[in-house]
């Protein structure tokens, strides 16, 4: 352990470097959206207890560093979210940064520089308009996609160029023919009517001194597209259009800028349909060849027409959805000639096909997640989606891939007439690409699956929103699911810049009395079969993402500024919960949705569970108010802090009042007043020994719905009932995590009996609302990593650790690690020969505290830990 005390600040720290400079914007783009980004960086050293003290930021506008001013020091221990030191960025303006820090020992050499360039960040900057077909304008069902295009000529050979682009609607742009990126459904999903985001392309490389061709072809997408199980269409808009504008910049200084305006020339080809329930229609016949090149004829073409720059344009600073992995399937042929395909595993995405065949010749695809009886595609579960993709070839070989769609299914159908063939089949993932940071394996391969179960159910639904589910005809961003997923989502994927977009979407919808809509973006849901919806934004559990949300964003990343931002948010959902409770101080009013999907709720009516919705809304109250406290503290609004903690105490206080008794007697109950604060000090160990008891008579099995589920485990564990988490965890039988594993999940399910003991699909019952994708039970996947391998962030974005293993059941041995803002950590432990082994990897800046499981002690069963690896050995007491 180090204990001196920081070296003077002209010495030297020759074995640490700082690398990994990084903004906040993570969306992969060559220009940033923020004027003053947030800076964060990462150490790594070859010598142990390594800590920051200081730092110091240098800003250029060029490059090599000049011998100018040096940067301020500021004293801080933190490598992350740190304030940009210079004057704020112009549009398109450059600047390099590095930076160096002082460690226990001195100084680190500079790092290499980092770029950051700024995106067009004043509507002023926008000499583009959007442009559409006006013959495309007010249809009100899937129509021909149109292809905008415009030729221009370029004097010289260009130095740099930049595409700004984005559309109403989804949008696949072109240069000369050449693909601007592999970005896919751009601009994404957000609250359209004040937020439209838009990306900046570097395409210098796809341009020609001479004439150029920019061209691009738009999909309804969430803009125009169906949406919800009524099948919405034009609920933001009657009409797709584009908003390009390349700015390009020759030898001499001098830019050319091509924007789109009524100069634009537009037209149809073989994309009959798009839509992203029902799946594409494309005639490769009817494709204008060569449209997206130069020197094509579109005389007959018809001329756009403008429409206003609309509001809230922001670049994208989260990535983009892409293909994240390809599978080869398993194909057999039916008795009727159809190409059975198997991915292996349930996935979001679609089939790439490669065929032969005579023009005229079609190729249909049909998808679901599940097979019925006869071993054929069961359909009726996407409800109201067609999830169907047609083509019809032009003749001759080509490649197939639907487009300005995408589909959630394991199982697919190919039906193709005998003179066509099908030459190969591809499965491609489609997801948000985001950047995978933990880990989790142990001794029992079942529970390995439940982990890579949850991994697949998050990579599925995290597709340009959070969604509930990727395949039938919903695919929205539920706040309930979110509420009770964020803290895995944020520590299996960097869902940092994913997240804070969509929460940015959540403040633009809340009402102006605080409430929060059911789903973000916000679209009309009328009376969705079979519960009633609660007031316009006011459900329990699910307005609570407000509060939840950010607050599992600043754990596992810790950027003040993001907190910041969200604050209003928070406060006013907190605000909006206190403006309707009740004269005894709890929240029993108001149609609540509850502890969804509760086992024991019947399935006509998943509201009605076990526990007290009148409970869990309260109990919801003071849990917000605990985490608006938390927050308020962290930001110095300590009025703030004060007030909101008074809230939860006597929040507490009333529903403990009121529904003590009740709670007690299921696990949802018990486990909301154990890890709420609710239960009395006095009266929690008894609560945890009546939650234990529920759980052994039952055997095992699972009482929680969506509410109460991502809180059991965490409470049996935080009160000493490890025995009766793992009960829980391991057990097989139906409802439990392992029952799906057993029925061969491999994602989670909607319903914890989505497919009964007798391997049978209760579609009678439940077929309305059956997922077979859906990633809220998965929340188990952050208590494997903090409870069963025992990696746990002890404060804001892994600054401290707790390394605290929790062996139990028949489990042996677990690790996990996670790219923490700091660097990776990691834990891994095994049991052998009455020894307890633990390998616990600390990232350079942090530190850690060791806990030892009960029953086991040795010389390091507590104590600090310093950055570096460490090996830890306990024996049975």
């Amino acid at each position: 352990m180090n204990t001196s005390s920081p070296a003077a600040p002209d010495a030297p720290d020759t074995a640490t470097s700082v690398v990994a400079l990084r903004t906040e914007d993570d969306s992969g783009l060559v220009a940033t959206p923020y004027a003053a980004p947030r800076l964060s960086w990462s150490l790594t050293s070859e010598r142990p207890d390594v800590l920051q003290h200081a730092y110091e930021v240098q800003v250029s506008a060029g490059l090599p560093f000049d011998d100018g001013p040096p940067g301020e020091v500021v004293e801080s221990g933190t490598v992350t979210d740190h304030p940009w030191p210079a004057e704020p960025l112009r549009s398109r303006e450059v600047r390099f940064w590095r930076v160096r820090v002082r460690t226990d020992v001195g100084w680190t050499a500079w790092s290499d520089p980092a770029r950051v360039e700024a995106a067009l960040l004043d509507d002023a900057d926008w000499v583009a308009l959007p442009v559409h077909l006006p013959s495309d304008r007010g249809r009100t069902s899937p129509g021909p996609a149109p292809l905008l295009r415009r030729e221009f000529e370029l004097p010289a050979e260009p130095v740099s160029a930049r595409l700004y682009v984005t559309s109403l609607g989804v949008h696949r742009t072109a240069v000369n023919g050449h693909p601007v990126s592999d970005d896919l459904l751009e601009p994404g999903w957000t609250s359209y009517p004040s937020r439209l985001l838009y990306a900046t392309y570097d395409v210098t490389a796809l341009l020609l001194p001479g004439t150029n061709a920019l061209s691009a072809a738009l999909g309804d997408g969430w803009y125009r597209g169906h949406l919800t199980w009524h099948k919405n269409r034009n609920v933001y808009g009657d009409t797709t259009a584009l908003l390009a504008q390349l700015e390009v910049t020759l030898a001499d200084g001098s830019v050319v800028t091509v924007a789109t305006d009524d100069h634009w020339r537009g037209g149809y080809g073989g994309l009959l349909a798009a839509d992203l329930y029902d799946g594409c229609e494309h005639d490769l016949r009817h494709e204008p060849d060569g449209w997206q090149l130069r020197d094509f004829v579109d005389d007959d073409w018809e001329q756009v027409a403008a429409l206003p720059l609309p509001r809230g344009l922001t670049q994208r600073a989260h990535p983009a959805v892409r293909v994240v992995q390809v599978i080869r399937p398993e194909l057999r042929t039916l008795s009727d000639g159809t190409i059975a395909v198997d991915a292996g595993e349930n996935i979001t995405g679609w089939l790439r096909l490669r065929v032969d065949g005579p023009a005229g010749g079609t190729v249909t695809v049909r998808h679901a997640e599940v097979l019925d009886a006869e071993g054929r595609l069961l359909t009726s579960l996407l409800r109201g989606a067609r999830a169907t993709d047609q083509f019809t070839l032009a003749g001759g070989p080509t490649e197939l891939r639907p487009e300005f769609t995408f589909h959630g299914f394991r199982y697919a159908e190919i039906v193709v007439p005998p003179t066509v063939t099908v030459e190969a089949v591809e499965v491609e993932v489609v997801a948000s690409d985001l950047r995978r940071i933990g880990g989790f394996h142990c001794s029992d391969e079942r529970v390995n699956t439940l982990y890579a179960n949850v991994v697949r159910s998050q990579r599925g639904n995290f597709l340009a929103v959070p969604t509930d589910c990727p395949q039938r005809d919903e695919r929205l961003g539920w706040t309930g699911d979110l509420m009770a997923f964020a803290p895995t989502a944020c520590a299996t994927f960097d869902s940092g810049s994913f997240l804070d977009s969509w929460f940015t979407d959540l403040r633009i919808e809340q009402r102006p009395d605080g409430a929060v809509p059911l789903v973000i973006p916000d679209v009309p849901l009328g009376e969705p079969p079979p519960a009633e919806l609660p007031h316009a934004g006011g459900a329990a559990g699910w307005g609570d993402a407000a509060t939840v949300v950010p607050a599992a964003l600043f754990e596992a990343y810790g950027g003040h500024a993001m907190l910041e931002r969200h604050y209003a948010a928070m406060r006013a959902w907190v605000g909006f919960t206190v403006d309707h409770l009740d004269e005894d101080g709890t929240w029993s009013g108001n149609a609540q949705l509850g502890d969804w999907l509760d086992p024991a709720a019947p399935p006509e009516d998943p509201a009605r569970a076990t526990t007290d919705s009148g409970y869990v809304a309260t109990a919801f109250v003071a849990h917000s108010a605990r985490l608006l406290a938390d927050a308020a503290r962290e930001l110095g609004h300590a009025e703030d802090a004060e007030r909101y903690a008074d809230l939860h105490r006597r929040t507490a206080e009333a529903a403990w009042r009121k529904w003590g008794d009740h709670a007690r007697t299921t696990q949802t109950g018990c486990a909301l007043a154990l890890e709420f604060g609710i239960a009395p000090a006095a009266e929690r160990a008894d609560v945890a020994k009546a939650l234990a008891g529920l759980v052994r008579a039952r055997d095992g099995r699972i009482a929680t719905g969506f509410l109460g589920t991502p809180f059991v485990l965490p409470a049996l564990t935080g009160t000493g009932h490890t025995d009766e988490a793992y009960q829980l965890l391991l057990n097989p039988e139906c409802p439990g995590w392992l029952y799906q594993v057993a029925r061969g999940a491999t994602t989670m399910w909607e319903r914890w009996d989505a497919v009964r003991p007798d391997g049978t699909i209760d579609v009678e019952n439940a077929g309305m609302m059956l997922s077979f994708n859906h990633y809220a039970y998965g929340a188990v996947a952050a208590w494997l990593y903090r409870s069963v391998a025992g990696l746990r962030p002890a404060s804001p974005g892994y600054r401290t650790l707790e390394i605290a293993p929790r062996p139990g059941g028949t489990i042996t041995s677990a690790e996990a690690s996670i790219t923490t803002p700091y660097g990776p950590a990691s834990v891994a432990w095994s049991i052998a020969d009455s020894t307890l082994t633990v390998n616990a990897v600390l990232p350079p800046g942090t530190t850690g505290q060791f806990s030892a499981p009960e029953g086991w002690s040795g010389a390091e069963a507590v104590g600090r830990l310093g950055s570096g690896s460490h090996l830890l050995t306990l024996r049975p007491l």
